[in-house]
């Protein structure tokens, strides 16, 4: 309990004023661009359908520099009476509780206004600016003893804003001005507001997007959004009462969608028609999430960059000259969905976080899938979502949960450690499923991306490829003709030459999951160059780092990406090197050369291991293998065979 002197006497009262305020300032908001979208929300919440930010810079007198010393933001909604002006600015007085939109808890504009200010001024009208109410709260009057808001009263706006705003004020609105900025980072508003596009434009691209185009077309929930939202951005110079509008630099907020399924929106498109990414067979799907006895559904869409996007050999491709045979990555529109790695988190139509915690390391093709999910927020509380609608905490603890890890010394099962978080109230058991079906959908489009990049790798070293192949197909033969027949020989005396391609195109699609028309042009590769081999990256649930599939006259080798010695061996020797260093590219060749070694230790504990009979067994394995390896590298490479050394 606070004891608190007011006036003379002694007060004591559960909250401490002052105290209070001060301690909510520190309330945790990631940018000065999120605690403004708080002030965005209200307004959307009010029905406005045009928003405008604006940032005054004034001459400091020390300085003589054109600094930030005001932020407001205005809105055409329905505008608030004098009471619901008045509880506006307390600290949860919100009139929302019911959480049917975006709002939460009633903490947006006191909570985000003192976290970047000392003073905020709200005017509000219905009818007419001319007859706008005005209310306030400071903290210097906090200091100084004020217990509450004082009723509003009538007061002209500021001309500052009448003269700068693009839109004609209307006969209803709300303007919030930040003042006195003790807190905000940004020192010139108009280098800024660029750069606050990005996080307003995907927090709301929904609202900002065209109809058409911020929902799937099978979602039916496209009237919850409402008309088409604006949102524009306007620096402002106010020389001593000479208002200067710096037209160059105003913003007008495009969407900034991850899916990369939108038009028109801040990312360049120069890479060829469509959109930049597709989406994933299975997207979108629906999985029930059952909390407190009552069934929810929650939302997910998984998206994918298109071949042209990343290669600019690639069929309807259409890069500019200078970044033709480049990299994506360091293309305008990589380096734009580098900003968007992560799954997004969606509730009532709005960004509440892209998190990060699902993308793999460091691994620059991890900006070329997305996942959006959308819940309700019925799921506050299972998801996590904080107060200032900035995080999923629950959700973000999702993606590095592994049972074995969650397990007690007495747990053995999967099954064991679910029934011990649902008894003590985990959220986490609510989600589970979930995470299983986005994890899922994670691993097919990794797996697409990566199949995506081979193909790019190989235009790149399609002579050490054929190579590869060539000699392969080559010793694969040469055994043929004396004798010794495999399983893809036998498979291939069956049938004809379309039904062993079907066969081949069927593996590629049914098993390894490649699109229809990938597939077909693989196994058309293969056949043009009449090799007898074909190299893919699939992911595989098998505990061996690559699986052998003979099909008809082919031997198939997948390299299982979800096995370590991906990781670890392979993927390291195949990188993205465009961007690295020399130094970095040697770092990578020596950890590569590190993984062999581990993986031939594997082998030798293995071999050791086993019983003696086993042993003699693996060990003649061994041996086999090595002179199979023999003849494969031997072939056609102008080297002796040691055979004719003899």
């Amino acid at each position: 309990m606070a004891v608190t002197e007011f006036d003379g006497q002694l007060e004591f009262s559960i909250v401490d004023t002052r105290m209070t305020v001060e301690a909510m300032r520190d309330s945790g908001y990631k940018s000065t661009t999120h605690a403004l979208a708080e002030l965005i929300d209200n307004s959307i919440e009010s029905g406005a359908t045009a928003i405008e930010i604006f940032g005054v810079s004034r001459q400091d007198s020390n300085t003589g520099r054109f600094t930030l010393k005001e932020l407001a933001v205005l809105d055409n909604g329905e505008g608030m009476n004098k009471d619901t002006l008045r509880g506006s600015l307390r600290y949860g007085h919100g009139t929302r509780q019911q959480r049917q939109g975006i709002g939460r808890f009633g903490l947006g504009l006191p909570n985000s206004s003192m976290s970047q200010a000392r003073r905020v001024d709200v005017w509000s009208w219905q009818s007419g600016a001319t007859n706008a109410f005005h209310a306030q709260l400071s903290i210097d009057d906090v200091e100084r003893g004020a217990r509450e808001i004082l009723e509003p009263g009538l007061r002209p706006l500021p001309e500052v804003y009448l003269e700068a705003s693009r839109n004609v004020f209307g006969d209803s609105g709300t303007l919030v001005v930040w003042s006195d900025l003790d807190r905000v980072e940004w020192k010139q508003a108009s280098t800024t507001f660029k750069h606050t596009e990005t996080l307003l434009g995907r927090i709301y691209r929904r609202f900002l997007a065209k109809p058409s185009e911020r929902l799937h077309l099978e979602d039916s929930r496209a009237d919850e959004i409402g008309p088409q939202l604006t949102i524009t951005c306007i620096p402002i110079q106010d020389n001593e009462g000479l208002i200067e509008v710096q037209e160059a630099d105003i913003v007008a907020v495009r969407p900034n969608d991850p899916l990369y399924l939108m038009t028109e929106t801040s990312c360049p498109e120069d890479f060829g028609p469509g959109p930049m990414f597709t989406e994933l067979d299975a997207s979108p799907f629906a999985v029930p999430v059952i909390y407190k006895g009552r069934e929810y559904e929650v939302r997910v869409r998984a998206s994918y960059a298109r071949a042209h996007v990343r290669d600019s050999l690639a069929p309807d491709a259409a890069w500019p000259e200078q970044w033709k045979g480049m990299d994506a990555g360091r293309a305008p529109w990589g380096k734009h969905a580098d900003q968007n790695m992560g799954v997004s988190l969606m509730r009532a139509h709005r960004e509440i976080q892209l998190d990060d915690s699902w993308v793999s390391g460091d691994d620059p093709r991890e900006r070329w899938w997305t996942v959006e999910v959308d819940f309700p927020t019925a799921l506050d509380e299972v998801f996590g979502v904080t107060n200032n609608k900035q995080g999923t905490m629950t959700f973000q603890r999702l993606a590095r949960y592994d049972w074995k890890r969650e397990a007690l010394p007495d747990e053995e099962s999967v099954g064991d450690v679910r029934r011990r978080m649902e008894e003590e109230g985990d959220h986490r058991i609510h989600l589970l499923d979930l995470r299983t079906q986005i994890d899922r959908a994670i691993g097919l489009m990794r797996q697409r991306v990566r199949q995506a990049r081979q193909r790019r790798d190989r235009r790149h070293n399609l002579d050490e490829d054929q190579k590869a192949d060539a000699k392969a197909t080559a010793a694969i033969k040469r055994r043929v003709e004396e004798g010794h027949q495999g399983e893809s020989d036998r498979a291939g005396e069956s049938g004809t030459e379309e039904e062993h391609k079907e066969t081949q195109v069927e593996s590629l699609v049914e098993k390894h999951s490649l699109d229809q028309s990938d597939a077909l042009q693989r196994v058309a590769e293969t056949i043009e160059a009449g090799n007898r081999v074909r190299w893919i990256q699939s992911a595989q649930s098998s505990a061996a780092f690559f699986d052998v599939e003979s099909l008809p006259n082919v031997i198939q080798v997948a390299l299982n990406t979800n096995h370590p010695v991906y990781s670890h061996l392979y993927d390291i020797m195949h990188p993205d090197v465009d961007e690295l260093t020399e130094d970095e590219v040697r770092e990578r060749l020596a950890k590569a050369a590190a993984a062999f070694r581990v993986l031939i230790y594997s082998w030798a504990r293995y071999e050791e291991e086993q019983t003696d009979r086993a042993r003699r067994q693996v060990r003649d394995a061994r041996v086999e293998w090595g002179k199979y390896a023999e003849e494969f590298f031997d072939e056609d490479d102008g080297s002796i065979a040691p055979t004719d050394l003899v």
